[in-house]
């Protein structure tokens, strides 16, 4: 993976912005021969597919007009998967009301173990789960990892 400009994330960043969403991550990797500019958006709510295309369209003129990446590349501008891990207070917020797996890491040794139940409520500190009909709150500074667990 090459380093990204700082630019190229502060234009990201600004027409995100404008647009009602929020930068989560860019990157510039490669895809055979082609160098690929990543950039995934995200918000509290679920990003509508016109919005990415104003954000891709917005954001491909901007870097053409300030150039802060020499020579040709690929702009990809998506959202996050279903099958994205779910690690902080705001990734679980988002999936409240849904079913979740959480690996979590087990006190004082390399041991983990997995719960699975329906997101209730989150705080800075902890997600709460409704599993297995009682209530289940975990620390953040547990979670090795959570998913949403699909319907299907």
């Amino acid at each position: 993976m090459a380093t990204l400009p700082p630019r190229v994330q502060d234009l990201a960043e600004r027409v995100a912005a404008a647009h009602g969403v929020e930068l989560l991550e860019a990157q510039l990797r490669r895809r055979g021969r082609s160098p690929v500019l990543s950039v995934v958006l995200d918000a509290d709510a679920p990003v509508e597919a016109d919005v990415v295309e104003r954000v891709s369209k917005e954001l491909s003129h901007l870097l053409d007009e300030d150039d802060p990446l020499p020579g040709s590349y690929i702009l990809e501008v998506t959202t996050p998967g279903l099958d994205r891990p779910l690690r902080t207070a705001r990734d679980f917020r988002r999936q409240r009301g849904h079913e979740v797996r959480v690996t979590r890491a087990q006190a004082g040794s390399d041991a983990t173990t997995s719960v699975q139940g329906i997101v209730v409520a989150v705080d800075d500190q902890a997600v709460t789960l409704d599993a297995d009909g009682g209530q289940l709150r975990l620390p953040l500074s547990e979670v090795v990892r959570g998913t949403v667990v699909l319907p299907w």
